[in-house]
């Protein structure tokens, strides 16, 4: 279930696994072709990756990409490591290096002190081309980067060191000073100002998709539905 509104954000956990519909932290809840990527299949080379012009979206993928899905993530949120896992997270990741679509990410900080210094920490990631495979290490060792009080500095620069180019001066200045705090503010807002209750939240060319929706749990069925918006938007 998610857990609160979107004004009042509570931190809580909800658990996902891959045989029931995704939960949320907020409120309750292959075939040919450039997205044909099976859901267990190998890591191909990274994706461009970018800020828009809006100041507050990181674009994975070709930002001309006719085909978009938006996220929306908090980087403190049980659930959206769940999804980014074991959900459709990676299946998303692999059509964007693919070639087949665009991916457009809103980092929120609802859930804490935390949340802020790891936003701070991955805006840091994208100024050294290693955004998206920064990202992919904080949810897979979600628990690890987590002290007592919750994401932590140090551990966000002990899991920069896991990514090949990411930890020297300038992202380590960064992480220290949060030096994008600006960032960091401007993207929880986005998030506030959207219609999202709850992370994780997926949006499909501008359709939002319901929390508790099996497209985000079964990626089979995401690759289905993303195959049909690319054969409309064709």
């Amino acid at each position: 279930m998610q857990v609160g509104t979107r004004r009042g954000f509570l931190a809580a956990a909800a658990a996902i696994t891959v045989a029931s519909a995704v939960s949320a932290c907020g409120e309750p809840r292959a075939d040919e072709g450039p997205l044909a990527v099976a859901p267990g299949g190998g890591r191909p080379p990274s994706a461009p990756e970018s800020l828009a012009a809006d100041g507050t979206t990181i674009v994975l993928g070709d930002p001309g990409a006719s085909l978009v899905v938006r996220l929306y993530e908090d980087p403190s949120c049980p659930a959206c490591a769940e999804f980014e896992t074991e959900g459709s997270g990676p299946y998303l990741k692999r059509a964007v290096r693919n070639g087949g679509l665009q991916l457009r990410i809103t980092l929120g900080s609802f859930l804490g002190p935390g949340s802020k210094l790891a936003v701070n920490a991955l805006r840091a990631a994208l100024d050294q081309g290693r955004f998206d495979a920064y990202h992919h290490r904080l949810y897979r060792y979600h628990d690890k980067v987590r002290g007592p009080g919750g994401i932590t500095q140090e551990g966000l620069l002990t899991l920069a060191g896991m990514v090949d180019g990411l930890r020297g001066p300038a992202f380590e200045t960064a992480v220290r000073d949060t030096a994008h705090r600006r960032f960091v503010e401007a993207s929880a807002a986005a998030l506030e100002a959207s219609p999202v209750r709850g992370t994780p939240a997926m949006e499909i060319n501008g359709v939002l998709i319901p929390t508790g929706s099996d497209l985000y749990s079964d990626p089979d069925r995401l690759a289905r539905r993303l195959k049909r918006e690319a054969g409309t938007a064709a």
